[in-house]
């Protein structure tokens, strides 16, 4: 993107911030086939942004290994493939531009810094709600049962972490004003496109016949959702949980059990759904990985994949 930098990194943007496989655009916004293509002669190709089908795009997805598995069919390794295979299941990873060896390396640099504010974002907001709900629901129910100064760190780790979550919006707003924008935006926006997600889902579920699947969809209605849960039950659960440090020694003994009470009865769906969100994003794809091994070793008695085995 040295030429008319601004328009592309324009585009660029653009391009990132749609949930579709990218990596057929950024080809057109590279400088063609170069010397960092590991190519022997690469003078004699300079220009030439035509996908080569060398199928890394189609390795490197993990929409395609989670939905289709191992794609041998040379024709069918190719970025325009990719692009029917994911549909608007792009979960914005950025692996197929990072390992097209067309996408020439400052747009390789521009896409591994994308998103990377809206990661660290999200690993601190994993990490603080992941910390509460474990010091919480120990510190609760085994509090009495922990040494004194067990228990007194993990009142005090939770409290402290508890304030610390406060932070982490406000510094989504400082580092990427852009995808805050775009988060909020998609997260109040409804429409047809989630009345017919809940629809397709509906059939899968309940009837049998169906050819719909549960589609993967950035923001699609469960997402919003949860995120919209997050933000209803994180200011009562904050408040409340406000309210008993600072008027602990205070009020009696029975309002203070009952302002605790509220707090957990608040926190309880939340960890509940927090659970439930793990296992969607991570544990249902381990699993689903561990059955695949299972079964190729059984067919083929070798955990190595063959044209013959496929996920």
């Amino acid at each position: 993107m040295e030429n008319d930098s601004t328009l592309n990194t324009i585009h660029a943007q653009h391009i990132l911030d749609e949930a579709w496989s990218p990596v057929a655009r950024f080809r057109l916004l590279s400088q063609g086939i170069n010397e960092n293509t590991r190519l022997l002669e690469p003078a004699q190709v300079v220009g030439d942004c035509a996908c080569l089908a060398c199928g890394n795009c189609i390795d490197a997805c993990p929409v395609v290994k989670r939905n289709v598995g191992l794609i041998f069919d040379q024709n069918q390794r190719t970025s325009m493939a990719l692009e029917h295979y994911v549909q608007e299941e792009c979960r914005r990873c950025f692996r197929c531009v990072k390992s097209c060896p067309q996408v020439s390396k400052d747009c390789k640099e521009y896409t591994a810094g994308f998103r990377r504010a809206e990661k660290i974002v999200h690993l601190l907001a994993a990490f603080a709600i992941v910390s509460l709900a474990a010091t919480g629901v120990t510190h609760s129910h085994y509090g009495e049962v922990l040494w004194s100064f067990d228990a007194n760190i993990l009142k005090y780790a939770h409290r402290t972490i508890g304030v610390f979550s406060i932070v982490i919006p406000i510094l989504y707003y400082k580092l990427d004003i852009g995808h805050f924008r775009r988060t909020v935006k998609k997260i109040f926006t409804w429409g047809n496109t989630d009345r017919q997600w809940v629809k397709n889902t509906w059939s899968h579920i309940f009837k049998s016949n169906s050819d719909n699947k549960i589609m993967k969809t950035e923001f699609n209605p469960v997402q919003k959702a949860w995120y919209l849960f997050i933000m209803s039950f994180f200011p009562i659960l904050y408040v409340s949980g406000l309210s008993a440090i600072v008027m602990g020694g205070s009020i009696d003994r029975a309002s203070l059990v009952n302002l605790k009470v509220f707090h957990m009865v608040f926190a309880l769906p939340f960890d509940i759904l927090l659970f439930i969100h793990i296992y969607i994003k991570y544990v249902r794809d381990w699993v689903h990985d561990s059955f695949s091994l299972f079964k190729n070793y059984r067919e083929g008695k070798s955990f190595v994949y063959t044209r013959d085995q496929s996920y």
